[in-house]
């Protein structure tokens, strides 16, 4: 599972590579002078979170890794914080969590709850001792390690808070994962993903359900992503980074980068509503030549231009904010594209 884990991550970095390329390429075919805005350059300072307090941590003095497993309900969820180390959870076949820590704290279970009709836990924590051990009060309840790795159900729902982690989830249920530092990769994800890093990089594929993905400082990167229901919402947002999306199947999708470039691949679903906007940076659609939109652009230091021949095309007077408002096909989709210095580019699939 792992080995599968880190074949997807040289497929995240490939992708990220020849995107980055594209997005050069187009930049410097549109010849434009972009004048930067320095105000949308200042980054985020980050607040300590509430969680990282000073408690006494249980090391693992053995030479052996921590290691710790409890039956659960299929269904199971689980929660857990982590204050170091890179953390890997995997999805698999057994109605089981196994729990492994190296070189770092103890590791154990408490139960918050169990189904009422079999009895068995759906609602666990994985903390950094064994409370059937460790009674006495102050002990941290976060993982530390060189690495963490957990198996659970793969219908379960993780949450994780982590202070200074790269972390690496596939093959589960639902996801929601903030970290104050560190990058986030999360793949075959079921159905919803929460993600959020204030240093690094939120990197997802092939996964279903509403998406919320957030970085303060670094690039947000996704590619084959699907509603797993109706009315399912995508969003990305980062303050300081670029987005690059490839074949994004969600109806509704929110969109926007601080100081960043934007790149979409894929096609726009008919009644769909998209939102691409960007303070800084240059937004860049690459979709089917017989594609069917509204288009509504606005742009300051830039330009527009398509590859695709835009119908009823309507520009405002020249001015510092630029508008104009055009369509392809029948303008089945509504889409809005906003910057204040970059290029707003259509290109052929």
């Amino acid at each position: 599972m792992i080995l599968r884990l880190k074949k997807y991550k040289k497929r995240f970095s490939l992708f990220i590579v020849t995107s980055f390329i594209c997005l050069n390429a187009a930049f410097a075919a549109a010849q434009i002078t972009v004048e930067p805005n320095p105000k949308v350059l200042i980054r985020t300072k980050i607040k300590p979170n509430k969680v990282w307090k000073a408690k006494k941590k249980i090391e693992n003095e053995s030479s052996i890794p921590a290691e710790k497993s409890i039956a659960v309900d299929a269904n199971v969820n689980v929660s857990l914080c982590v204050e170091t180390g890179n953390l890997k959870i995997n999805g698999w076949e057994r109605n089981e969590v196994r729990a492994l820590v190296t070189q770092g704290s103890q590791v154990g279970f408490k139960v918050s709850q169990k189904n009422k009709q079999s009895n068995k836990p759906e609602w666990i924590w994985v903390l950094g001792f064994d409370p059937s051990k460790i009674t006495e009060s102050g002990a941290d309840e976060c993982l530390s390690g060189g690495e963490i790795e957990i198996d659970v159900p793969r219908n379960a729902t993780i949450n994780v808070k982590s202070r200074e982690s790269e972390t690496t989830i596939g093959s589960i249920g639902k996801v929601t994962v903030e970290n104050v530092g560190g990058d986030i990769f999360l793949n075959h994800i079921a159905r919803g993903i929460e993600a959020t890093t204030h240093q690094g990089d939120v990197m997802v594929g092939n996964s279903s359900g509403a998406m919320t993905l957030q970085s303060t400082t670094g690039n947000i990167v996704v590619f084959d992503a699907s509603p797993s229901e109706i009315g399912d919402i995508f969003k990305a947002k980062t303050n300081n980074g670029a987005i690059i999306l490839k074949d994004i199947e969600q109806r509704q999708m929110d969109v926007g980068s601080n100081s960043g470039s934007i790149s979409f691949t894929g096609e726009f679903a008919d009644g769909g509503q998209y939102n691409f906007n960007t303070l800084n940076g240059s937004i860049t659609l690459s979709i089917p030549q017989n594609s069917s939109s509204k288009i509504s652009a606005s742009y300051g230091y830039g330009a527009f231009n398509s590859e695709i021949p835009l119908q009823n095309l309507v520009k405002s007077p020249a001015s510092k904010t630029q508008n104009l408002t055009g369509q392809i096909g029948k303008g089945d989709a509504t889409l809005n594209l906003t910057t204040y210095s970059g290029a707003l580019l259509i290109k052929k699939q």
